[in-house]
C-alpha cells in the first residue's frame, strides 16, 4: 500500500464512525478503542464506576479496584458496535499475600472484518484487517484505618481541634481523615495495526479509593488512563488519549436488595469535559441467586449524537462466584453498542 492510501485509511478508515461515539478528539490522539470502556456492568451504569470497580474489571476503570480480590477473578467482556467493530476485555486478579497486595492482568483488543486495500490509483492490492490491542500488568495495596502509624495520629490529636467546637479530641473520638484506602498502578502497552504499518508504545493506569470511616458506604476516587507514550505512523506520532476521572460512588442497604449509586466528571486532556451517572440494584431471588437492574448516563457521546446516546441500561445475574451481565446504549445514527459479561470468582465469596 502506497503512503496517501495509508493516511487515507488512517484518518478515514471504516472503523472510525463506530469509535467516534467513544471519542471527542479523533485526530488529535490514537489508540482510540482505549476510550471504549471494560465490563458490561460499567457500560449498564453510564461507565461511572471508577470509585466501586473491583477485581478484574478495575484494570482498566481504576487499578486500586484489584486490592479487593479475595480469592482468583476472572472477567471477560465482549462488546458488539457499529460497523461490525468487535471490542474484547478479558482480565484477572488475585490477592499476592507475599506482596501485601493483589496483582491484576488484563488484555484488550479491537478488531474489524476483512477491508478492501487500494492504492492511490484506485486499484485494490488485496485486503487487510486492522486490529489494536492493549496489555496491561497491575498492582494494587489496600491501607485501613489500623496501618495508621499511633504516633502521627497522636500528634494530630494534641494539634487539631475538632472544626467549630475548641474543644481537643477525646480517647474514642475517630479523626476526620481516618479511613481506608486503596492505591494501585498498572503498566499499559498499546499496539495498533493497519495493514503493513503498525505502532507500539507504553502507558500507565493509576489511582486511589478512599472510604472515610465515619461514612464507610460513600467512596471517593481519583484515577488517571493512558498517561505516557505516543503511536508513531509515518513520519508523525499521536499521543495517547490520556484523560483523569474524580468520582463518588455510595452503598444503599434498603429494606430489600442492595442500591449503588455514582458519580463521576472525566477531564480529557484534548477533548472536552463531561460527566457520567449510574446506578445499580441488586435484589435477592433465592439463596446464593441475586437479580440486578443497572441504568446511567454518560455525556461524552450526548453533544454529537443527541441526549439518548447518553442513556445507558444493563441486567445481570448472580450465582455464588458466577456472574452474567447484559448492557445496552442506543449511538443515535451510528446505531447500537452491546456488551455481554462473563465473571467468576474463585475461593472466598463475598462477605
Amino acid at each position: 500500500m502506497r503512503r496517501p492510501a495509508l493516511v487515507a485509511l488512517l484518518l478515514l478508515g471504516p472503523a472510525r464512525p463506530a469509535l467516534a461515539a467513544f471519542a471527542t478528539d479523533a485526530g488529535v490522539n490514537g489508540a482510540q478503542f482505549l476510550k471504549i470502556g471494560a465490563g458490561a456492568r460499567a457500560l449498564g451504569m453510564g461507565e461511572a464506576v471508577t470509585a466501586n470497580a473491583e477485581g478484574p474489571e478495575a484494570m482498566y476503570w481504576n487499578p486500586a479496584g484489584i486490592a479487593a480480590a479475595r480469592g482468583l477473578e476472572l472477567s471477560y467482556a465482549r462488546a458488539e458496535l457499529p460497523d461490525t467493530v468487535h471490542h474484547d476485555y478479558a482480565a484477572l486478579a488475585f490477592p499476592a499475600h507475599w506482596s501485601g497486595g493483589a496483582l491484576g492482568f488484563a488484555f484488550t483488543r479491537l478488531s474489524q472484518g476483512s477491508i478492501p486495500q487500494v492504492d492511490n490509483v484506485g486499484i485494490q492490492r488485496g485486503s487487510f484487517s486492522p486490529h489494536s490491542e492493549a496489555f496491561s500488568f497491575g498492582y494494587a495495596r489496600a491501607f485501613t484505618e489500623e496501618d495508621n502509624v499511633t504516633k502521627d495520629r497522636g500528634y494530630f490529636r494534641d494539634t487539631w481541634n475538632l472544626a467549630g467546637t475548641g474543644r481537643r479530641y477525646e480517647d474514642d473520638e475517630r479523626e476526620p481523615w481516618t479511613g481506608s484506602f486503596r492505591a494501585g498502578a498498572a503498566i499499559k502497552v498499546v499496539s495498533e495495526t493497519l495493514g503493513t504499518r503498525s505502532a507500539t508504545t507504553a502507558s500507565g493506569d493509576g489511582g486511589v479509593v478512599y472510604r472515610p470511616s465515619t461514612r464507610p458506604a460513600l467512596a471517593m476516587a481519583w484515577a488517571f488512563r493512558n498517561a505516557g507514550g505516543r503511536l508513531h505512523y509515518l513520519r508523525d506520532s499521536e499521543p495517547l488519549p490520556f484523560e483523569l476521572s474524580f468520582a463518588l460512588a455510595h452503598d444503599w442497604e434498603p429494606e430489600k436488595g442492595h442500591v449503588i449509586t455514582s458519580a463521576e466528571a472525566v477531564v480529557p486532556l484534548h477533548a472536552r469535559p463531561y460527566a457520567k451517572l449510574g446506578a445499580e440494584w441488586e435484589r435477592t431471588v433465592s439463596k446464593g441467586v441475586y437479580a440486578i437492574g443497572r441504568v446511567g448516563f454518560q455525556g461524552r457521546s450526548a453533544p454529537d449524537l443527541g441526549p439518548l446516546s447518553g442513556l445507558t441500561v444493563g441486567t445481570g445475574v448472580r450465582v455464588n462466584g458466577f456472574t452474567f451481565d447484559l448492557a445496552f446504549q442506543p449511538l443515535g445514527a451510528l446505531g447500537e453498542a452491546f456488551r455481554l459479561g462473563l465473571g467468576w470468582k474463585f475461593g472466598k465469596k463475598d462477605l
